[in-house]
């Protein structure tokens, strides 16, 4: 029968934040299309182009600010109270919902050929992907925040998908180099291989930390407000910076608007684009008196070019000396070192390789 006024005068008292679902959830819904065309040019090769769509609707949200209040006192966000919360009840109060959208349209082209001495896969990948909270709000990708900036209208969230990859180019070659002549122990047998990956920069937001910890039982970005126009969608200046002298893109925590939640649109910056090639030379050696036997022997080469990827750069206003600033490099998915497990593997590696084949 106690009440918050009654508990809130115990010493270390506080009051519990709590999980709840919205009264009308809906299982998430997905609309999938697509339409390809093949074309063979020749014995050896083919083309294909594909365009792949879907609609969603229905996606979850875990939405946890939904009883926030200013009660720090920060200047503007006339929509919220600032001097205490909507229910005293209650703490932080996040409820889950299934209000969320999104959408994704695709077009691929694939070029493959297969010869005796050639085995080639290209492909070629442009798309746009878009969405209000991307995995349903339930992991982060990259810097990107799982909540919405406004808690009262999540539609207004909707934006780049974290994952948003205009341009994406992948390959993969075989090429067994045909015995021209001379000695077939030096000359034969050779085989060269490798991978070929790109992918443009993924969007990310600019945020502002600092007057969003001063709003209570917020939980979301808090989008900061652009002063300067964007320049095909980058920032440039110095080479380890997405925001400089020569083409400036200015933010700021500015919050005297009629809402201050959505000052600018999410994911409308994309960061480094990653590349990545690697590259294997082998030589297959005859066994004597074993037919089907061989003892190959050679090198591969990850990241052979040594190309640096980078990660993305500072995205809080609220520290200024590290906003735009690229700090680190960003490994390989799988490398020699093991899949996600650490290690430096950014940099070209080499390994020696010998292997019976029978």
């Amino acid at each position: 029968g106690a009440s918050y006024s009654t508990l809130s005068t115990l010493p270390g008292f506080s009051a519990p934040g709590i999980v709840n679902a919205d009264q009308n959830i809906n299982y998430p819904t997905y609309v999938e299309y697509s339409l390809s065309l093949e074309q063979q040019v020749n014995r050896s090769t083919a083309v294909s182009l594909q365009y792949v769509g879907n609609i969603t609707y229905h996606q979850p949200v875990l939405n946890n600010s939904v009883n926030t209040f200013n009660g720090g006192g920060a200047a503007g966000f006339p929509e919220l109270s600032t001097t205490d919360a909507p229910n005293n009840n209650f703490g932080a109060v996040t409820e889950v919902q299934s209000i969320a959208r999104s959408n994704y349209s695709g077009m691929v082209v694939s070029v493959t050929h297969q010869s005796k001495s050639l085995t080639l896969q290209f492909n070629y990948a442009w798309s746009h992907a878009l969405d209000e909270i991307s995995n349903g709000g339930f992991n982060a990708f990259g810097l990107n925040s799982t909540s919405p900036d406004n808690p009262f209208d999540v539609r207004s969230n909707y934006g780049n998908a974290d994952y948003d990859t205009r341009n994406y180019i992948s390959a993969s070659y075989v090429y067994s180099l045909p015995h021209f002549g001379g000695p077939n122990v030096l000359t034969g047998g050779w085989e060269f291989s490798g991978t070929v990956f790109h992918n443009s920069g993924f969007p990310f937001s600019i945020v502002d930390t600092g007057t969003a910890t001063s709003l209570v039982n917020y939980g979301g970005p808090l989008y900061a407000k652009q002063t300067a126009r964007l320049s095909n969608n980058h920032c440039g200046g110095a080479n380890n910076s997405l925001f400089g002298a020569a083409n400036p893109c200015s933010f700021v925590g500015d919050y005297t608007t009629a809402s201050d939640f959505a000052q600018s649109r999410r994911n409308q910056i994309f960061g480094p684009s990653y590349t990545d090639t690697d590259l294997s030379i082998l030589k297959n050696f005859n066994i004597p008196h074993l037919e089907s036997g061989k003892l190959v022997l050679g090198a591969q080469f990850f990241n052979v070019l040594n190309h640096p990827n980078f990660a993305q750069p500072g995205n809080d206003v609220s520290t200024p000396s590290t906003l735009g600033l690229v700090s680190n490099t960003v490994n390989t998915p799988t490398s020699i070192l093991g899949s996600f497990l650490g290690g430096d593997a950014s940099p070209r590696l080499i390994q020696l390789k010998g292997s019976f084949v029978f």
